[in-house]
């Protein structure tokens, strides 16, 4: 089944993303303009078609907040556009909330917008980001590209405002669960408070010990190894061996199906050659794709039949059936009867599509009988989300981390449009997908097996050595008793 994943899901996709986009930008555009504006009624306009696509498009767009709640919400921040234009920034800043209420992880308005790259270009950033504590009241800084800010620092407020606020603020322009809501804002909290109007540099940052540092933030050169934090050549997947016993594969994107076929063959190929017999799959960082790339990858570990997901809901729209007729991945994955039943299908109607047939893997010469596990946790998003549910509901390995950061019966297929007045582009989900057990009362992302939140790596090593060393000794002893 094929995903794109959300921009702003800042995984090794976005790390590229985001590098290119903005050197990209510095090389177009000049620093120091001023800000732009739209015309009220153009900004109206614009908010208004973005909410008719999303009814158009969406199986459902009031899944997550009432209409009723999300028209006051709507009718409120119109109110608040007293003047004949308004900022780029503001507007932005409502439309991303605005989709954030109506949609999952994978619908939302993108803020990667040209009319405002000479402003995000000479903005100056907060050099830090974090997570908020477990009662709300400070952050606790995970990264930092100031001397002063420690990892583990606790922050109160910057410039006088409370960071608590402020992160909320940020959080508000993400759709989906919370777990993926708290962890793509965490990883892009400098660049979303370009969008608060409240802030500015330079920064005063009150920590908890009621210490105040003073700095005039980072550049947009600083910004961008700071947020990429060297891992922008990070490969969509790699291998190595740990202390010379254990294989680490670490599956980042569910893209490239050739590509991804001859580095499974090569990988597994090495494993068998070095006699490893534990196995760490990390997709803790994967936020999707194209799911027929986990199927390439349990073929080597597991002879189990399984699915990945049960069936799906297609809303169907015009603006869908544009897009599936222009993406020749949908034919070949969906099939041409389905796709002419797809497009001779009146508006506004749901085609069900539901198959309780399972997936019977073939057992690759290369096949792995040693001891497994699967790193998760809440960037492990779409496609990568639908290999989590089928490894937990089939019991094909052993999950290891946090819950993941999408429901398993969620939204998907995304159709892409650009608003008239603005040029903004949004993204919206097409489909409603009903996970590998077809329980489709299920609202609940996958749980791990072992619940780890810290040293995850570090935990899974020393775990699969201990159960590999088990699985070893009770491989000899049924040895011994056929004999």
């Amino acid at each position: 089944m094929y995903f794109q994943a959300p921009l702003f899901l800042v995984n090794n996709t976005m790390f590229k993303s985001l590098f290119f986009f903005l050197i990209i930008s510095i090389t177009f555009y000049s620093y120091g303009q001023k800000m732009p504006f739209i015309k009220t009624e153009k900004a109206i306009e614009d908010i208004e078609n973005m909410v008719s696509k999303f009814e158009e498009i969406h199986y459902n767009p009031y899944f997550k907040t009432s209409q009723s709640d999300f028209v006051n919400y709507k009718l409120k921040s119109y109110s608040s556009w007293k003047l004949d234009s308004i900022s780029f920034k503001e507007f932005m800043a409502t439309g991303m909330k605005l989709s954030a209420l109506l949609s999952g992880g994978h619908s939302y308005m993108d803020w990667q917008n040209p009319k405002i790259m000479p402003l995000i270009l000479s903005y100056h950033y907060i050099p830090f980001t974090g997570k908020l504590s477990t009662d709300s009241k400070t952050l606790t800084v995970t990264k930092s590209g100031h001397s002063r800010i420690k990892i583990g620092t606790k922050i109160q407020a910057i410039n006088g405002i409370n960071i608590v606020d402020l992160y909320k603020e940020c959080a508000s322009y993400i759709g989906g669960i919370e777990t993926f809501k708290n962890s793509g804002c965490e990883k892009v909290f400098p660049l979303y408070l370009f969008f608060n109007d409240k802030l500015k540099a330079p920064y005063s940052i009150l920590c908890d010990n009621k210490e105040e540092i003073e700095t005039p933030g980072l550049s947009i050169n600083e910004l961008i190894p700071f947020i990429n934090d060297n891992n922008a050549q990070q490969n969509n997947y790699s291998f190595k061996i740990i202390d010379n016993e254990v294989g680490l594969i670490s599956y980042n994107s569910c893209t490239g199906y050739k590509e991804f076929d001859q580095f499974l063959k090569t990988t597994f190929k090495e494993i068998k050659k070095k006699k490893i017999t534990s196995l760490i799959i990390d997709i803790r960082e994967n936020s999707g794709g194209n799911s027929a790339l986990n199927d390439l990858l349990l073929v080597y570990i597991t002879t189990k039949p399984y699915r990945q997901f049960s069936g799906r809901f297609w809303k169907v729209s015009e603006e869908a059936k544009k897009a599936y007729a222009s993406n020749p991945v949908y034919e070949k994955n969906e099939g041409e009867d389905f796709m002419k039943e797809y497009m001779n299908t009146p508006n506004q109607e749901v085609i069900e599509s539901f198959d309780n047939s399972l997936t019977y893997p073939n057992c690759s010469r290369k096949y792995f009988n040693g001891k497994t596990c699967f790193l998760i946790g809440p960037n492990t998003f779409s496609s990568a989300n639908f290999l989590a549910d089928a490894v937990k509901t089939y019991k094909i390995s052993t999950l290891i981390g946090a819950a993941t950061g999408e429901n398993t019966n969620d939204f998907g297929e995304q159709i892409s449009f650009s608003l008239k007045n603005s040029g903004c582009k949004v993204y919206i989900s097409s489909t409603y997908d009903i996970g590998a057990n077809g329980d489709k009362t299920v609202f609940e992302p996958v749980y791990p097996d072992v619940e780890v939140n810290s040293n995850v790596l570090e935990f899974a090593t020393d775990w699969i050595k201990m159960n590999s060393a088990k699985k070893n000794e009770n491989d000899k002893l049924k040895q011994k008793d056929g004999l």
